[in-house]
């Protein structure tokens, strides 16, 4: 039995969503990079069978989807999950789960190493999944141009990039913002530069600072910037001298 009072949104928070189907959850769960290992995924069929209805759904955003699971189940599958060292993704108002390609750990046109830009942005930055925010937003790392993370269609996003100066070549970071997909999307901007790692993790953090502080309820960031300008945008988060690409 459903309590009458259950805070829906507290049980998205913890990465159980409601089904369509009465009384019936999914749960999201996910892991640092998209990369599930051997017993991670065995643990989640395993899951699955007692507690869903013995499938798994893998997501656009690199997770993994049970569905199927009742109320009265939840408390032991979130433990179970817990224990087996597997996080949970989330829904609603908050920060998504960070997808990632490979990068240059063994795709042949991966020019940086994304898993560590997504680590130092959840370890140094402590941006995770599941952070409250005004509304959902979206962080995209590509390891090259070909952007297999969409990353022109994400509040941040970012590819792997050469950049030329003085006839040498040096590998960096394109960045987008302001991108987003859903029922009206947009493509993101292309700041016109290439930049460093460090650079990369400062216009991060400022970004989502500026979105948490000023956003309105279920406003994308794309609403943000077009409500104030992209010109006092790019100023509040200390973009100012940084052109766009048209």
């Amino acid at each position: 039995m459903i309590p009458e009072n259950l805070d829906y949104d507290a049980l998205k928070k913890r990465g159980f969503l409601k089904q369509k189907q009465e009384g019936l959850f999914l749960l999201r769960a996910r892991m640092p990079h998209g990369n599930y290992d051997k017993k991670a995924m065995n643990e989640l069929a395993k899951i699955s069978e007692e507690f869903g209805n013995g499938f798994l759904h893998l997501t656009a955003r690199q997770g993994v989807e049970i569905p199927f699971i009742k109320f009265e189940d939840i408390e032991k599958t979130e433990a179970r999950v817990k224990s087996a060292g597997i996080e949970t993704g989330t829904s609603g108002a908050r920060l998504r789960t960070t997808t990632t390609c490979p990068g240059n750990n063994w795709c042949k046109s991966g020019l940086i190493n994304t898993f560590a830009l997504y680590d130092r942005i959840e370890n140094e930055l402590h941006i995770k999944c599941a952070m409250d925010l005004p509304h959902k937003f979206k962080i995209a790392i590509s390891g090259c141009p070909n952007s297999c993370t969409r990353a022109q269609q994400s509040e941040i996003g970012i590819h792997g990039a050469v950049d030329i100066q003085g006839g040498e070549k040096r590998v960096g970071y394109a960045v987008y913002l302001g991108g987003c997909g859903g029922k009206t999307p947009c493509i993101g901007f292309k700041l016109n530069r290439v930049f460093t790692e460090d650079e990369v993790l400062k216009i991060i953090d400022a970004v989502v600072k500026f979105f948490k502080n000023n956003a309105k309820p279920k406003q994308r960031l794309a609403l943000l910037i077009e409500q104030i300008s992209r010109e006092n945008f790019l100023k509040e988060v200390g973009l100012s001298k940084i052109s766009v690409v048209q």
